[in-house]
């Protein structure tokens, strides 16, 4: 199975909030990284996209990408729905 790299990460993410102007989209990331950071208690020298000398650790990044893309996914499809019910 082959494993997602941070890159790939940060691309869809990137990909899955164009829709949206880029201080939005930097809200959204950055309201991810913060419950990352505060909430799950993951140092912010450890998460791969804000540090990239720990890009080389396999297992964690791989955990820590997964992680990010599928907050990323939940507030897409949150969004998504509220502004289907607001029309």
């Amino acid at each position: 199975m082959k494993k997602i790299t941070t890159k790939e990460t940060s691309q869809i993410i990137n990909v899955m909030f164009s829709r949206l102007e880029p201080e939005e989209k930097q809200r959204v990331l950055n309201m991810i990284d913060l419950f990352v950071i505060k909430h799950l208690g993951v140092p912010e020298k450890n998460t791969p996209w804000l540090n990239p000398a720990k890009k080389n650790i396999d297992d964690y990044i791989h955990v820590l990408d997964l992680m990010r893309l599928a907050y990323a996914k939940l507030i897409n499809q949150a969004e998504k729905d509220f502004i289907q019910n607001i029309n």
